[in-house]
């Protein structure tokens, strides 16, 4: 008797596993979230720029496409090179300083300065004593432009060049001076300084290591570590936005010391005879070519990607290119726009993607946001966003390997595909509108007083509205 009411009591508990896990694969799983602020996504994104290079377009052109452009943007923040008089002639300084002061004072951009010039390597009152620092001593109005300080750039690659014997202590010099004389001068007061941006995570020995074998630990002269993160290598799903990361996320613990990181550098070039297969000294390890429509489909997602990872910042490389008709350099065409100006389809999706999720600055504390997703779920990413009027937006994306766009090894992109998904709320929503920012910042589907929607979710961002003015739904569809 004793062994058949247990054999009964085990079928029951195999049955109801089995009846719970036959649920969840028909229902799905209600998920709860607690948003990010919509503002503080279109805060946390930011792009490169070179204002100060005087052959360059964005020298030549910064008031027919340089300013116009970034305006329509809706960037906020750019990260460029300190303007200090012994980088620059002295008509230059006063020139490149004012289009910073410009950037801020019209549209509220704000800079990452960094520096990269040989003679702060060469020169003792620059590495040790961080003399550039007095650019922002005298100016006032460009105080008001600075959003980080960052230590060298690259120096692993610039450094290492010039001396490679002892590239090492010569980057930590440059940093300790840096830290050390920003928080000692009152106009600096409150400005992050960023640690160096060693790139070469994978060298052996480990050009990381060798700088963090250095006492005190480099980590102590910084208030964020800044790391360089191109999605590149040897497989298309390589080319993925945040995989490089998670690739050498072991190789930055040495000089990351735990603490909180921004990324400085971190996009996809479009010169297509670059780096070809068939060319002498093809290397299947670094940059390859995209087409523009891959490299904005992976930009619709990128930042969202970053951040999820951890990332506080995210600055794209680049704006411009420097020069699109040269299509074997691949440094001339990292631009999410043309030399003339011209706009790729990454500019597009970063562009829509601001329009839709920039907010009044208005203080507010999100609340949490749940839902379930049925359907076709499968490696699909997700992220939630709340403005202050109380507005959710639930961002979709596919990732690997579905979302993986293009074959670098063919030339050509990967058909477009979609994994139809259904979204349930556990309220209805008085409106909900689908958005494609790729595309446009239109919706493509509108629906009213609903609790239940069923989406396609493409290979690049699908960005779904939902108005907060809810109210409690009859009907509790796939929901736990």
């Amino acid at each position: 008797m004793k062994k058949s009411s247990l054999r009964r009591s085990k079928q029951l508990i195999l049955l109801t596993i089995f009846n719970l896990l036959l649920y969840s694969s028909i229902f799905g799983q209600a998920i709860t979230v607690m948003p990010q602020k919509a503002s503080d996504y279109v805060n946390g994104i930011g792009i490169n720029t070179h204002l100060k290079w005087n052959t360059s377009v964005y020298y030549k052109d910064f008031d027919k496409i340089i300013y116009p452009k970034l305006k329509a943007l809706g960037i906020k923040n750019i990260r460029d090179a300190v303007p200090y008089r012994e980088f620059l002639s002295a008509a230059d300084t006063a020139l490149i300083k004012n289009r910073f002061i410009k950037l801020y004072d019209s549209l509220g951009i704000k800079v990452c300065y960094t520096i990269d010039s040989k003679k702060v390597v060469d020169s003792l009152s620059l590495r040790d004593s961080a003399a550039y620092l007095s650019v922002f001593k005298s100016s006032p109005k460009l105080v008001r432009t600075v959003q980080y300080l960052e230590g060298f750039n690259e120096p692993d690659l610039g450094i290492f060049r010039w001396y490679p014997k002892n590239w090492d202590t010569l980057t930590y010099k440059i940093q300790k001076s840096l830290y050390t004389r920003a928080h000692s001068m009152p106009e600096l007061k409150g400005i992050p300084v960023l640690n160096t941006s060693i790139v070469t995570y994978w060298s052996v020995p480990s050009k990381p290591n060798m700088v963090a074998a250095i006492t005190p630990h480099i980590s102590d002269f910084c208030d964020l570590i800044t790391l360089h993160t191109y999605d590149s290598g040897s497989a298309n799903w390589k080319m993925f936005p945040g995989t490089y990361y998670d690739l050498t996320e072991k190789f930055l613990k040495p000089i990351r010391k735990d603490k909180p990181w921004v990324i400085t550098e971190i996009g996809y070039q479009n010169a297509i005879d670059f780096n070809k297969a068939s060319a002498p000294g093809y290397n299947p390890n670094t940059y390859h070519y995209l087409s523009e429509l891959s490299a904005g489909k992976y930009y619709s997602v990128l930042f969202m990607e970053m951040f999820k990872r951890g990332a506080k910042k995210v600055y794209a490389y680049e704006f411009i290119d420097q020069n699109t008709s040269n299509l074997s350099d691949s440094e001339k065409n990292f631009g999410i726009i043309h030399t003339d100006g011209t706009e790729k389809p990454a500019f597009t999706a970063i562009q829509h993607t601001i329009m839709l999720l920039k907010d009044v600055e208005t203080p507010f504390t999100p609340t949490s946001f749940s839902y379930t997703l049925t359907g076709d779920t499968t490696n699909i990413r997700s992220s939630v966003f709340q403005k202050a009027d109380g507005k959710y937006y639930l961002a979709l994306w596919q990732g690997v390997k579905a979302g993986v766009n293009y074959d670098y090894t063919a030339f050509k992109d990967l058909p477009a595909d979609s994994q139809k998904v259904s979204i349930t709320l556990v309220a209805n929503a008085s409106k909900v509108n689908v958005y494609q920012p790729l595309k446009s910042a239109l919706p493509i589907h509108t629906y009213r007083d609903t609790d239940h929607i069923t989406v396609d979710v493409p290979d690049h961002l699908l960005l779904i509205e939902l108005d907060s003015k809810t109210k409690k739904s009859k009907t509790m569809t796939g929901s736990k």
